[in-house]
């Protein structure tokens, strides 16, 4: 018993669509001039860079360790804390996200840099949120992460 969920194109077309194939999903504002400014955005930040991304959502390797040292420490006390795209956000920047820095964000979450440190959450197939991985588990990651990727990434030099 697949569950479909309904999408409006932006000719105003509806579709039933199997929630399996959908990767993202993010509500729409009321009104048709914002739906239309928020549908340009989210098609012009699908093919973005990470680095385009970082500058973006203004963040940098160094504040994607802190968010990974906050959610660790938030596992070794015992809860099982997930990050989500909407609270990487609120945690680095101390703001509630906008429906774009959400998906920025949830992209950026899924880039090898940020593998690096987390591992993803799938539900129905569908990346919904990330765990901290252990420290052990970053070095490694970190080693080959630095040795198979020679630009200059800050990371390394952390």
């Amino acid at each position: 018993n697949e569950k479909n969920d309904r999408v409006i194109d932006s000719d105003g077309k509806k579709f039933n669509v199997p929630d399996k194939d959908i990767r993202y999903s993010m509500s729409c504002p009321n009104s048709p001039g914002q739906a239309s400014k928020l549908y340009d955005e989210f098609c012009q930040a699908q093919d973005t860079p990470v680095q385009s991304i970082q500058d973006a959502i203004d963040v940098t390797p160094d504040l994607l360790e802190m968010a990974w040292e906050e959610a660790a420490i938030e596992d070794e006390e015992g809860s099982t804390s997930t990050m989500t795209p909407a609270s990487f956000i609120e945690l680095v920047h101390a703001h509630a996200a906008t429906s774009m820095e959400k998906y920025l964000a949830w992209k950026y979450l899924q880039s090898d840099m940020s593998h690096i440190f987390f591992k993803e959450i799938k539900s129905n197939g569908r990346v919904v949120s990330f765990k901290a991985k252990t420290r052990k588990a970053v070095d490694a990651t970190r080693d080959v992460f630095c040795r198979t990727h020679q630009d200059e990434n800050e990371i390394c030099f952390v």
